[in-house]
């Protein structure tokens, strides 16, 4: 009976040790608590709680010291313990700059410190450079264009590692570590960017084409022009962007060829090219794209190379403007005219703004009229 007794006891009071002591949660540490208060902008707590754990636990934790660095860095009352971070992070050789970048996968805490993030890890130089590229050879979209912009902001310690990713088997990587050296400009990047002019990717030759004209090595145009026909669409986009940013006089024929792309990116930056050329080939494909286009940047792109064609584009418009029914393209219409400021729009446009009833098209058309003299 006494044993039955014991035994009775003891079950009954498993129970209640499980719910209060097995069940209970287990405390947070300091530097799960700091992590917590730095995410939710709580920097006062997540400085107590992190500066106990690295004083008190962990003195040589990367995340503890990364998060500190990141709320001392614009704390104009404590720029000394900015510096010991610093110089603590720059200690740890890379994993210290990688412990500061990987605070940006957070896309909350990248949206509101990434400049902080940034000047940390382009004051960390040559440290900062294989984990940044560790970014932009990784699957993330978002890191791997901010990893590209840093590197570039940190100029020449990563001329070496952008050269290295010229042979990437991913055609993007390549194509990121060009324009990467492009806008560095070190001439240790003139020989390894002439050899991917042979690259099998139409993208990356016209990539390079474009970089090594920035630089004053070649003249791009055969290459970005025999680019606008390729079935890839990334590289009739950089072709298209290429011959309207770099090329001074873009033959005509090959971009009213591209005029009729299916995308509307690529459309884009064609319209705008073809504005260079000043051709009057180009007026009434110009106008068609101007009227029926799906889409408004192309619309608008249209206009703006109508109106630096100039004089001669002004009858056909004049003629577009008294057979439209469409506000929008009136609207269009009059603006380029007001821009031009060619006399013989002033009546058919006197004419538009007599008859309209629509107030924007009014106002936009007395606005043309004033630029006129």
């Amino acid at each position: 009976m006494i044993f039955r007794r014991q035994v009775g006891i003891i079950l009954a009071v498993i129970p209640l040790f499980l719910i209060l002591g097995c069940g209970r949660e287990k405390p947070k540490t300091d530097l799960e608590l700091g992590r917590e208060y730095f995410r939710a902008s709580d920097y006062r707590k997540a400085m107590i709680r992190l500066e106990t754990w690295i004083q008190l636990v962990q003195p040589d934790d990367a995340e503890a010291h990364a998060m500190l660095a990141v709320m001392y860095h614009d704390d104009e009352t404590r720029q000394p313990q900015f510096q010991a971070e610093m110089k603590k992070l720059k200690g740890m050789g890379e994993p210290g700059m990688a412990a500061v970048l990987k605070l940006v996968e957070n896309p909350t805490i990248a949206s509101r410190l990434r400049n902080t993030i940034e000047n940390i890890l382009v004051e960390g130089g040559e440290l900062s450079v294989d984990p940044l590229m560790n970014d932009l050879k990784g699957p993330n979209w978002r890191l791997k264009k901010n990893a590209q912009e840093v590197l570039i902001k940190i100029g020449k310690p990563a001329v070496e590692s952008f050269i290295r990713a010229l042979n990437d088997p991913d055609v993007y990587v390549r194509s990121m570590a060009i324009e990467g050296l492009s806008k560095i400009g070190d001439e240790r990047a003139i020989e390894p960017l002439k050899q991917r002019l042979n690259d099998p990717s139409k993208l990356i030759q016209v990539t390079v084409a474009a970089a090594l004209h920035g630089m004053g090595q070649m003249n791009p145009t055969e290459v970005i022009i025999g680019a606008l026909g390729d079935e890839n669409v990334a590289t009739r986009r950089a072709a298209a962007k290429a011959a309207w940013e770099i090329i001074d006089n873009p033959p005509v024929s090959p971009l009213l060829k591209a005029l009729n792309d299916t995308d509307a990116e690529t459309r884009n930056h064609i319209a705008l090219a073809i504005g260079k050329t000043r051709s009057p080939e180009a007026i009434q494909p110009l106008l068609k794209m101007l009227k029926e286009d799906e889409d408004d940047q192309v619309k608008s792109s249209a206009a703006k190379s109508l109106e630096k064609i100039g004089k001669p584009v002004v009858d056909p418009l004049i003629k577009l403007l008294e057979g439209s029914e469409d506000i929008e393209l009136t609207i269009r219409i009059v603006q380029v005219l007001g821009n031009i400021g060619d006399k013989r729009a002033i009546k058919p446009m006197e004419k538009v703004y007599n008859e309209a009833t629509n107030p924007l098209l009014k106002n936009e058309t007395a606005k043309a009229l004033n630029k006129i003299d």
